[in-house]
Protein backbone atom coordinates (compact mmCIF):
# COMPACT_ATOMS: atom_id res chain seq x y z
CA UNK A 1 0.00 0.00 0.00
CA UNK A 2 1.38 3.30 -0.95
CA UNK A 3 2.12 5.93 1.77
CA UNK A 4 0.26 8.95 1.41
CA UNK A 5 2.47 12.15 0.90
CA UNK A 6 1.39 13.84 4.22
CA UNK A 7 1.55 11.12 6.53
CA UNK A 8 4.47 10.71 8.91
CA UNK A 9 7.45 8.14 7.88
CA UNK A 10 8.29 5.96 10.89
CA UNK A 11 10.71 4.16 9.34
CA UNK A 12 12.82 6.98 9.62
CA UNK A 13 15.44 7.58 12.06
CA UNK A 14 14.84 9.10 14.88
CA UNK A 15 17.29 9.10 17.86
CA UNK A 16 20.27 6.93 17.79
CA UNK A 17 20.63 3.97 15.26
CA UNK A 18 22.22 0.46 15.87
CA UNK A 19 23.99 -1.47 12.72
CA UNK A 20 24.60 -4.80 14.37
CA UNK A 21 23.78 -7.25 17.01
CA UNK A 22 26.37 -6.84 18.47
CA UNK A 23 25.69 -2.49 19.13
CA UNK A 24 22.08 -4.19 19.93
CA UNK A 25 23.55 -6.16 22.52
CA UNK A 26 25.69 -3.60 24.08
CA UNK A 27 23.14 -1.57 24.31
CA UNK A 28 20.43 -4.03 26.20
CA UNK A 29 23.62 -4.48 28.54
CA UNK A 30 23.42 -0.81 29.28
CA UNK A 31 19.58 -0.27 29.67
CA UNK A 32 19.54 -3.00 32.52
CA UNK A 33 22.48 -1.78 34.09
CA UNK A 34 20.37 1.37 35.30
CA UNK A 35 16.74 -0.45 35.29
CA UNK A 36 15.58 -3.52 36.59
CA UNK A 37 13.83 -4.51 33.17
CA UNK A 38 13.11 -7.77 34.63
CA UNK A 39 10.78 -6.30 37.55
CA UNK A 40 9.48 -4.18 35.45
CA UNK A 41 8.35 -6.83 33.03
CA UNK A 42 6.92 -8.46 36.14
CA UNK A 43 4.46 -5.49 37.28
CA UNK A 44 4.03 -4.67 33.89
CA UNK A 45 2.32 -9.11 33.28
CA UNK A 46 0.81 -8.56 36.64
CA UNK A 47 -1.08 -5.22 35.49
CA UNK A 48 -2.57 -7.17 32.64
CA UNK A 49 -3.72 -10.12 35.31
CA UNK A 50 -4.18 -12.33 31.97
CA UNK A 51 -4.33 -16.12 31.73
CA UNK A 52 -1.85 -18.45 29.97
CA UNK A 53 -2.91 -17.79 26.00
CA UNK A 54 -3.83 -14.50 26.23
CA UNK A 55 -2.84 -12.22 22.99
CA UNK A 56 -0.24 -9.76 23.63
CA UNK A 57 1.25 -6.79 21.69
CA UNK A 58 4.61 -4.98 22.11
CA UNK A 59 4.80 -1.80 20.38
CA UNK A 60 8.46 -0.46 19.68
CA UNK A 61 10.01 -3.82 21.15
CA UNK A 62 13.55 -2.91 21.00
CA UNK A 63 14.95 -5.98 22.25
CA UNK A 64 11.97 -7.58 23.08
CA UNK A 65 12.86 -8.41 26.62
CA UNK A 66 8.99 -7.99 27.55
CA UNK A 67 8.11 -9.39 24.73
CA UNK A 68 9.81 -12.56 25.71
CA UNK A 69 8.75 -12.45 29.43
CA UNK A 70 5.44 -12.90 27.85
CA UNK A 71 6.17 -15.49 26.02
CA UNK A 72 7.96 -17.57 28.80
CA UNK A 73 4.61 -17.03 30.92
CA UNK A 74 2.60 -18.91 27.99
CA UNK A 75 1.43 -15.56 25.92
CA UNK A 76 1.12 -15.50 22.61
CA UNK A 77 2.85 -12.70 21.62
CA UNK A 78 3.80 -10.07 18.77
CA UNK A 79 6.27 -8.32 18.83
CA UNK A 80 6.80 -4.61 16.40
CA UNK A 81 9.53 -2.48 15.54
CA UNK A 82 10.88 -0.04 12.79
CA UNK A 83 14.59 -1.49 13.03
CA UNK A 84 14.84 -4.90 11.57
CA UNK A 85 18.05 -5.20 13.26
CA UNK A 86 15.92 -5.69 16.56
CA UNK A 87 13.52 -8.01 15.04
CA UNK A 88 16.61 -9.99 14.59
CA UNK A 89 17.84 -9.57 18.14
CA UNK A 90 14.32 -10.44 19.36
CA UNK A 91 13.92 -13.53 17.06
CA UNK A 92 17.72 -15.07 18.29
CA UNK A 93 17.20 -14.52 22.01
CA UNK A 94 14.28 -16.20 21.71
CA UNK A 95 15.44 -19.31 20.00
CA UNK A 96 18.85 -19.07 22.23
CA UNK A 97 16.36 -18.91 25.83
CA UNK A 98 13.81 -21.52 24.21
CA UNK A 99 10.88 -19.77 24.15
CA UNK A 100 7.37 -20.29 22.56
CA UNK A 101 7.55 -18.90 18.97
CA UNK A 102 6.93 -14.92 19.43
CA UNK A 103 5.51 -13.43 16.06
CA UNK A 104 7.03 -10.52 14.63
CA UNK A 105 6.74 -7.57 11.85
CA UNK A 106 8.10 -4.70 10.46
CA UNK A 107 6.27 -1.70 11.36
CA UNK A 108 5.19 0.52 13.79
CA UNK A 109 2.33 2.40 15.32
CA UNK A 110 1.11 4.05 12.15
CA UNK A 111 2.01 0.96 9.98
CA UNK A 112 1.09 -2.14 11.75
CA UNK A 113 -0.96 -4.55 9.48
CA UNK A 114 -2.50 -6.38 12.30
CA UNK A 115 -6.33 -7.51 12.66
CA UNK A 116 -8.68 -5.11 14.93
CA UNK A 117 -9.83 -6.46 17.89
CA UNK A 118 -7.31 -9.23 18.20
CA UNK A 119 -5.73 -8.42 21.38
CA UNK A 120 -6.32 -8.63 24.88
CA UNK A 121 -3.28 -6.45 25.87
CA UNK A 122 -0.65 -4.13 24.46
CA UNK A 123 2.28 -2.39 25.73
CA UNK A 124 4.91 0.12 24.46
CA UNK A 125 7.92 1.32 26.25
CA UNK A 126 10.03 4.36 25.10
CA UNK A 127 8.58 4.43 21.49
CA UNK A 128 5.36 6.65 21.20
CA UNK A 129 8.23 9.80 21.21
CA UNK A 130 9.30 9.19 17.82
CA UNK A 131 6.35 10.72 17.01
CA UNK A 132 5.08 14.55 16.44
CA UNK A 133 2.09 15.01 19.10
CA UNK A 134 0.26 15.17 15.26
CA UNK A 135 0.84 11.63 15.01
CA UNK A 136 0.53 10.32 18.31
CA UNK A 137 -3.43 10.86 18.23
CA UNK A 138 -3.33 8.88 15.21
CA UNK A 139 -0.68 6.27 16.48
CA UNK A 140 -3.22 5.46 19.98
CA UNK A 141 -6.24 5.30 18.21
CA UNK A 142 -4.11 2.16 15.82
CA UNK A 143 -3.54 0.61 19.30
CA UNK A 144 -7.29 1.35 20.18
CA UNK A 145 -7.66 -0.31 16.54
CA UNK A 146 -6.21 -3.47 17.28
CA UNK A 147 -7.68 -4.21 20.91
CA UNK A 148 -10.19 -6.01 21.27
CA UNK A 149 -13.01 -3.61 23.99
CA UNK A 150 -12.09 -3.79 27.15
CA UNK A 151 -8.36 -4.85 26.29
CA UNK A 152 -5.27 -3.12 28.11
CA UNK A 153 -2.68 -0.45 27.36
CA UNK A 154 0.20 0.09 29.28
CA UNK A 155 2.33 3.06 28.66
CA UNK A 156 6.04 3.14 29.50
CA UNK A 157 7.38 6.51 27.97
CA UNK A 158 9.43 10.16 28.44
CA UNK A 159 6.59 12.45 29.42
CA UNK A 160 7.70 15.69 31.43
CA UNK A 161 4.75 16.66 34.28
CA UNK A 162 5.94 20.35 34.48
CA UNK A 163 3.54 21.60 36.99
CA UNK A 164 1.50 25.30 35.90
CA UNK A 165 3.73 28.16 36.04
CA UNK A 166 6.93 26.53 36.16
CA UNK A 167 9.55 26.42 33.09
CA UNK A 168 10.20 23.22 31.38
CA UNK A 169 13.93 23.59 31.00
CA UNK A 170 14.43 22.56 34.30
CA UNK A 171 13.18 19.64 33.63
CA UNK A 172 14.85 18.73 30.95
CA UNK A 173 17.89 19.53 32.55
CA UNK A 174 16.77 16.97 35.42
CA UNK A 175 16.19 14.52 32.90
CA UNK A 176 19.36 14.70 30.75
CA UNK A 177 21.28 14.57 34.08
CA UNK A 178 19.64 11.30 35.57
CA UNK A 179 21.80 9.46 33.31
CA UNK A 180 25.39 9.96 33.80
CA UNK A 181 25.92 7.33 32.01
CA UNK A 182 24.04 8.17 28.94
CA UNK A 183 24.27 12.07 29.39
CA UNK A 184 24.53 12.39 25.49
CA UNK A 185 22.04 9.81 24.67
CA UNK A 186 19.36 11.51 27.09
CA UNK A 187 20.12 15.26 25.89
CA UNK A 188 19.93 14.17 22.48
CA UNK A 189 16.40 12.72 23.24
CA UNK A 190 15.21 16.26 24.57
CA UNK A 191 16.84 18.55 22.12
CA UNK A 192 15.87 16.02 19.02
CA UNK A 193 12.26 13.56 19.90
CA UNK A 194 9.07 14.09 20.63
CA UNK A 195 8.73 13.90 23.91
CA UNK A 196 5.37 15.78 25.42
CA UNK A 197 3.70 17.01 28.61
CA UNK A 198 1.59 15.18 30.91
CA UNK A 199 -1.79 17.15 29.87
CA UNK A 200 -1.11 16.72 26.21
CA UNK A 201 -0.23 12.82 26.80
CA UNK A 202 -3.31 12.18 28.62
CA UNK A 203 -5.78 13.93 26.47
CA UNK A 204 -4.43 12.12 23.50
CA UNK A 205 -5.08 8.89 25.23
CA UNK A 206 -8.33 10.23 26.10
CA UNK A 207 -9.47 11.23 22.17
CA UNK A 208 -8.30 7.96 21.14
CA UNK A 209 -10.51 5.96 23.25
CA UNK A 210 -8.76 4.78 26.71
CA UNK A 211 -9.53 5.26 30.34
CA UNK A 212 -6.46 5.84 32.08
CA UNK A 213 -6.68 3.48 35.24
CA UNK A 214 -3.51 4.61 36.69
CA UNK A 215 -0.72 6.99 36.34
CA UNK A 216 3.17 6.26 37.82
CA UNK A 217 6.04 8.68 37.78
CA UNK A 218 9.08 6.20 38.85
CA UNK A 219 11.69 8.34 37.73
CA UNK A 220 12.67 12.12 36.75
CA UNK A 221 10.95 12.61 33.04
CA UNK A 222 9.27 9.27 32.91
CA UNK A 223 5.40 7.87 33.13
CA UNK A 224 3.64 4.85 33.09
CA UNK A 225 -0.19 4.69 32.03
CA UNK A 226 -2.45 1.68 32.61
CA UNK A 227 -5.10 1.95 30.36
CA UNK A 228 -8.63 0.40 29.64
CA UNK A 229 -10.29 0.47 25.64
CA UNK A 230 -13.93 1.74 26.16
Amino acid sequence: MTRPDWQWNEMQQVGTDYADLAQVEAYDHRMGSFRDVAAENREDLAKFNLPSGSWILEIGCGTGRFARAAAAAGMNVTAIDVSPIMLEFIKKKAADEGLPPIATQHSGFLTMDLPAAHFDAALSGAALHHLPDAWKLVALRNVARVLKQGGQFILRDVVFAVPDGESPEPAFEHFAGAFPNMRVEAARHVAQEFSTYDWIMEGLLQRAGFEILSRENPSEGFLIYHCRKL
